[in-house]
């Protein structure tokens, strides 16, 4: 678990947002680690996590253009 921590934490900029996933992927751990790393670190005080930015919208949209394309047949 220490390498994956010195992993994600060696990621993080102090000043800049960034995707669990693209954490993950930067990172090259699953994302589950990453998750699990990120809720140690939170707990700590050490890093601060955000809600998914413009997820309902974007699935709004998804949905929306789905709809569009089947209306289109």
């Amino acid at each position: 678990m220490a390498v994956g921590m010195r992993r994600v934490t060696s990621s993080i900029t102090l000043q800049s947002a960034i995707a669990v996933a693209d954490l993950a992927s930067e990172t090259d751990l699953p994302l589950g680690v990453v998750r699990v790393l990120l809720a140690d670190l939170r707990e700590r005080g050490l890093v601060a996590v955000d809600g998914p930015a413009g997820r309902a919208n974007s699935e709004e949209n998804v949905l929306r253009s789905v709809l569009d394309g089947l209306r289109a047949l």
